[in-house]
């Protein structure tokens, strides 16, 4: 590149920067005004934390705007979903992460194209820093969301038995989700994190087998969703629950019991490869070294 067009880009590309930093600094203006109008019809709830949700709110929604442009925006809200970033401020955390990390990759290259005494290697590793930014958020949150889809699936279990113990006890669908919700945090936090919001939506008169569905293929845990299926057709129909149940947690533990097998097998089959090439040989050198040793020095002596 011609050194005398890198100092117009630069000043383009500041100016550029300054004039997006005046439009977000005009919205947020906006927005704050829109909440201080809010604030006069809004009882119990104080200025700064309206400030903020509205602050939150626009930061996500612009975030998910441009998220629209590099990626699939579906795909990142039951990841958001999944990864318990509910929220406005968490999303707007996530999506203040996908764009800044960019931002930090295209200033870093343009200081190195500025810089004197550049080469290739440096520009490749600027396209490098400027791809791994890109991905950087989105793969971290795959992250986050498989950990946490795994411990809800390890928490279904005794979801199931809990839920039969209620069920014995005469409480209703409802009033067993409340009394997880309540009494459940310490044993498996995970999933009643899930469930919280589920109960206070029925307690605000929504309807549960819309919930139950919507969380259950958001999260797409089979094993989950096979259970709110069931509190979905006890909701909507009645009828026995602790048979279902009972079946469902019968079928799970078959499958656990097949998958521990299966990766029984393969981890012989892998100890068999690490036997046969790392034990053997040492073992034949062992035993089979010294009458060669001596097959040999009988042989040179003849």
């Amino acid at each position: 590149m011609n050194s005398g067009l890198l100092y117009p880009l630069a000043v383009s590309l500041v100016l550029m920067g300054f004039g997006v930093v005046l439009w977000l600094a005009a919205r947020r203006l906006d927005h704050r005004r829109q909440a201080e109008r809010y604030l006069g019809a809004t009882h119990g709830r104080s200025r700064s934390a309206i400030r903020d949700r509205g602050w939150a709110q626009a930061l996500a929604s612009r975030g998910a705007a441009f998220d629209r442009v590099i990626g699939d925006a579906e795909e990142t809200r039951r990841l958001l979903i999944q990864a318990g970033l509910r929220g406005a401020r968490a999303r707007a955390g996530f999506y203040l992460l996908q764009i800044s990390l960019p931002l930090g990759a295209v200033a870093l290259g343009i200081a190195v194209l500025i810089w004197p005494g550049r080469g290739s290697m440096q520009i490749l590793l600027i396209v490098g820093v400027l791809i791994g930014s890109l991905l950087l958020p989105r793969y971290l949150l795959r992250r986050r969301a498989a950990a946490r889809r795994q411990q809800i699936e390890k928490d279904v279990p005794l979801f199931i038995n809990l839920l039969i113990l209620l069920f014995d006890a005469g409480l209703n669908m409802r009033q067993a989700l409340t009394s997880l919700v309540r009494e459940g945090r310490a044993t498996m936090k995970t999933l009643v994190d899930e469930l919280d919001p589920i109960v206070r939506q029925i307690q605000a008169g929504a309807e549960a087998d819309a919930l139950l569905r919507e969380t259950g293929k958001d999260l797409a845990i089979d094993d989950l969703e096979l259970v709110l299926g069931i509190l979905r057709q006890v909701e909507r129909y009645g009828g026995e629950v602790r048979a279902p149940l009972t079946e469902a947690l019968d079928t799970m533990h078959a499958k656990r019991t097949m998958a521990t097998r299966e990766q029984v097998n393969i981890l012989s089959g892998k100890m068999t490869v690490v036997l046969v090439t790392c034990f053997f040989p040492p073992l034949l050198i062992f035993i089979v070294g010294p009458a060669f040793v001596s097959i040999s020095r009988s042989l040179g002596g003849l």
